[in-house]
């Protein structure tokens, strides 16, 4: 897992930005204009933590092949992220603009932001997790339709 961050390449993100889906674009200018980190997660055990010292977007790869819910993670660390965070989305759908440009915004206005990429039968499980770990806190939800939540 790495951070992205402004300083490390300028340059490089506004060209990323050329080339990148469409729904990526608030991310990295918010990563580029606003010194916000961004964090992918993968599917794994593996520990993180959010980046110190700025606002960060913390996202959550639990789109790919096979789709595991939040079990599918190091869970203190997913327990903390969430903790951190002043808004969230949860996406089992197609990417939706808003979404990537809601949590963005979060990030450029100073505050950590999650989205969790997900399928519809794992959307129930992280809604859940979000609204134990951050009751109130701003939470979107995109989904299928016919989906769970």
């Amino acid at each position: 897992m790495s951070v992205l961050h402004a300083p490390s390449d300028t340059a490089k993100l506004t060209a990323a930005m050329e080339v990148c889906a469409p729904h990526l674009r608030p991310i990295l200018a918010a990563v580029r204009d606003h010194r916000a980190g961004m964090l992918f997660v993968p599917p794994g055990r593996r520990a993180f933590q959010l980046p110190a010292g700025r606002p960060a977007i913390v996202m959550i790869g639990d789109d790919m092949d096979v789709s595991k819910g939040p079990d599918g993670f190091h869970g203190p660390s997913i327990r903390r992220a969430i903790k951190a965070c002043r808004a969230f989305a949860v996406v089992a759908c197609e990417p939706l603009a808003a979404a990537y440009g809601g949590v963005a915004g979060v990030a450029a206005t100073g505050g950590n932001a999650m989205l969790v990429e997900t399928r519809p039968e794992h959307e129930m499980h992280w809604i859940k997790l979000i609204l134990e770990l951050a009751p109130g806190k701003p939470l979107l939800v995109c989904t299928v339709k016919g989906g769970n939540a």
